[in-house]
């Protein structure tokens, strides 16, 4: 039986709280990055599949800077490099050299921002996106993800935006536990923050310079996913020399709870694929 940890680690001056997995397992770590909806954390993102990779593996999911019972801080300026350089510095607290990646969503943003940044953030073994990368969410549907009202039934609409299966969203714990996350002490604030403009126009993110990635990646979506405009993971695959691809029929934007099995063999295949750092090629 695999024991999943809860811990609260300073950063920074930041608390940040991480579920934990297998810390006694050798082997490269592997850190799992929530996305960026109304109640996400990672209590909420991995518990289907962290059992499972934990079994043979150090797992660490934090609750990224402003989710979660993480610190409630926002960056106006650069929201996702304060949350890349906060998750670069947990990685250095926790020692997690050499580290496989895997981010949902926002969490996959974030990755690529410290993996592309000039020099990369993060010590990294490869990059898994899931539903994240590529083509972004269209305004219409990011609007639709943005107005949540704060109630159960509001949150069930957000799951069914998220989730091919209808089923989730009439599944009380699925929506009570994303709505208790939402609702904690400053995390309503701290997402709805996000919404707020100021009198100029905000400018919008860079793109991540893919070409800079010198990671095995691999790509994971549902092909019901309807945040994502159809086609996203192909065309982002192939602008990745090298990468894989995988695609599970029936999942929406959250394959790792839909398809938890299918899932964790689809992650275990390709990392057991990518070469451990001590054995590398040196040239």
């Amino acid at each position: 039986m695999v024991v999943v940890e809860h811990r609260v680690v300073p950063v920074g001056g930041f608390d940040t709280h991480v579920l934990e997995a297998g810390r006694d397992h050798g082997g490269p770590p592997l850190l799992l990055l929530h996305g960026g909806a109304w109640g996400e954390c990672a209590a909420t993102a991995w518990p289907p599949v962290i059992e499972r990779l934990g079994s043979g593996r150090h797992v660490v999911a934090p609750d990224l800077l402003g989710f979660g019972d993480s610190a409630k801080i926002r960056d106006f300026v650069d929201p996702l490099g304060l949350m890349a350089r906060h998750t670069a510095a947990l990685a250095a607290v926790l020692d997690l050299a050499d580290v496989d990646v895997v981010g949902l969503s926002m969490g996959g943003s974030v990755a690529l921002h410290a993996l592309t940044h000039d020099p990369p953030l993060l010590r990294a073994r490869s990059l898994t996106l899931v539903s994240a990368g590529g083509a972004a969410i269209p305004p219409e549907v990011r609007a639709r993800l943005g107005r949540w009202d704060g109630t159960v039934e509001g949150m069930r609409e957000q799951v069914r935006l998220a989730f091919a299966d209808p089923s989730w969203a009439a599944d009380d714990a699925v929506v009570t536990s994303r709505v208790e996350a939402a609702l904690r002490p400053g995390a309503y604030e701290a997402f709805a923050a996000l919404g707020l403009r100021g009198p100029r126009p905000p400018a919008p993110p860079p793109a991540p310079d893919l070409a800079r990635l010198s990671v095995p990646v691999l790509v994971v979506a549902g092909a019901r996913d309807a945040l994502k405009p159809p086609g996203w993971a192909e065309t982002l695959a192939q602008a990745l020399p090298g990468a894989r691809l995988a695609v599970e029929p029936e999942a929406g934007h959250c394959p790792q709870i839909e398809a938890p099995d299918w899932f964790a063999r689809v992650l275990a295949d390709f990392l057991d694929a990518v070469p451990r750092p001590d054995t590398a090629d040196p040239a």
